[in-house]
């Protein structure tokens, strides 16, 4: 078989997975637990989470760990749609906190509110000029809340632990999306997604980090270098760095 007809028929397996997920799907009603809300942003992010994403499982979580903390300052990398932005836009709201957002994309219209900040950069170029950055701007630079969500590259992601890391403040979450990739991803309600597989890119780098592995198929609490971590493996995988002060 050739080249040609090798990336035809892998084409074609992708296509037909696909819209066999799909048909799956819809005997398979969504289905979020509905909670009572303790406030009214709670109530819109449940609302949104309604559609499925590759994170929509997680956007209560991601929200109500974020207040726990009350962040002066969160960092999100990664914006795509602005899905993860809507959720921290309501913890901004709800903490006065400041908002960054950085994306290699034009994102610049996913957001008017005044105390969202956009950046299109390469997160790792803008990590290194992040303190000037700040500085210009009266920001002290210690992130309480550092999302990440990019390229769920291996490389690139332990680029990101390397670079910007250093500027945890002493309580901080670390919130990684996509630890759990693969070509199909699964969902709590018993749907699928169509995902790739990023060779365990982002748990990966998250294992050199901790210098230990991690079974990311199941779902598992542990302990790191001063984090305690906690990670579930529906809807592609989210892991949660919470910093100890010691």
């Amino acid at each position: 078989m050739t080249n040609k007809e090798k990336g035809d028929a892998n084409l074609f397996k992708r296509l037909s997975v696909f819209v066999m997920v799909r048909i799956y799907n819809l005997f398979k009603p969504v289905k979020q637990e509905k909670k009572t809300f303790e406030d009214k942003f709670e109530e819109e992010i449940y609302e949104k989470s309604l559609k499925r994403s590759d994170i929509n499982e997680h956007l209560l979580t991601i929200y109500r760990e974020s207040v726990e903390t009350c962040p002066k300052l969160i960092v999100e990398l990664g914006v795509r749609g602005g899905v993860s932005t809507f959720v921290f836009e309501r913890v901004a709201k709800k903490c006065n906190s400041t908002l960054v957002s950085v994306d290699i994309e034009d994102c610049s219209d996913i957001s008017d509110w005044e105390n969202w900040h956009f950046v299109q950069k390469d997160d790792i170029e803008f990590a290194k000029e992040f303190k000037d950055w700040c500085k210009e701007r009266n920001i002290a630079p210690e992130i309480d809340i550092l999302f990440i969500d990019t390229s769920h590259l291996y490389q690139h992601t332990k680029d990101e632990i390397k670079h910007w890391f250093p500027y945890l403040s002493k309580n901080a979450k670390v919130i990684f999306h996509d630890t759990n990739m693969g070509f199909l991803y699964k969902r709590k309600d018993g749907s699928y997604g169509n995902g790739w597989d990023n060779k365990r890119g982002v748990i990966r780098a998250i294992e050199d980090f901790c210098e230990k592995k991690f079974n990311e198929k199941k779902e598992f609490t542990d302990k790191c270098k001063g984090f305690e971590i906690k990670h579930y493996p529906y809807c592609s995988g989210l892991t949660i760095f919470t910093k100890k002060s010691i």
